[in-house]
């Protein structure tokens, strides 16, 4: 994480903030859906590696966890 924060609602209705300095793992798998969101004032900016098998897709649409409706 370069800068900002970053919220998560996770897919258990968990949340997770990533702040500076800070990293995170996004696991596969349709049990790791997951919300991203600014709600500060400061443009988050994310550093990605992604490592994915060949043909497969980066992310897929999900429906969004019950407690974030």
């Amino acid at each position: 994480m370069k800068s900002g924060t970053l919220t998560r609602t996770l897919h258990d209705c968990s949340t997770e903030q990533t702040l500076p300095g800070g990293s995170f793992v996004e696991p596969a798998g349709r049990n790791h859906v997951h919300i991203g969101r600014n709600l500060g004032t400061e443009p988050v900016v994310l550093l990605v590696t992604s490592v994915l098998p060949p043909g497969q897709r980066l992310s897929n649409d999900a429906p969004q966890p019950p407690c974030d409706r």
